[in-house]
């Protein structure tokens, strides 16, 4: 007979799972049918933390479980004397490693929202600038035909950021 132990947290990502382990400074190897703790091996194998159904589940043989929780306190996994003090340490890594993934995910999004809405401003600023030159250009066109109409001759010198423009009429 074998046994699941089942914890409050799903532990469903692996790579966050992996640096729980690591941070408790849990021996593992990662292997085709789970993550394999091998730190705690008895006479009928290792405990396995295996992917069932989108989460991982510890697995190991029921009287094997019963064996090492009652008599041999040897079989420890890490500083850990119970298969439960142990998941409640990796079910409070998990959580601390998860949350610092959420809130680094959070701040990548805050900062990409912050360089969307920059671009923005700046595609309304060159936006306003065009709409501005395009008026004053327009004026300038308006004011030379004008001037022209009326018989005036003019000339354009460029003065700073300003255009002037010199209007003369010969009279006779």
């Amino acid at each position: 007979m074998s046994a699941v132990v089942k914890t409050v947290t799903p532990f469903i990502s692996q790579e966050i799972l992996l640096k729980a382990l690591d941070c408790l400074q849990i021996k593992y190897q990662v292997t085709n049918h789970g993550i394999v703790l091998t730190e705690h091996t008895d006479y009928r194998g290792n405990w396995t933390m295996v992917l069932e159904n989108g989460k991982y589940l510890i697995k190991h043989d029921s009287d094997s479980y019963r064996r090492w929780n009652s008599f041999n306190t040897q079989n420890t996994i890490g500083k850990y004397n119970s298969i439960n003090e142990f998941l409640q340490a990796v079910e409070k890594e998990y959580l601390r490693i998860d949350k610092e993934i959420q809130e680094e995910l959070e701040r990548k999004r805050q900062e990409a929202l912050l360089e969307a809405e920059r671009k923005r401003i700046e595609e309304e600023l060159k936006r306003k600038e065009e709409e501005r030159k395009a008026f004053v250009e327009k004026q300038k066109q308006e004011v030379l035909k004008k001037a022209q109409e009326q018989g005036y001759s003019y000339q354009i010198k460029q003065v700073g950021n300003s255009v002037k423009i010199i209007l003369t009429k010969n009279t006779y």
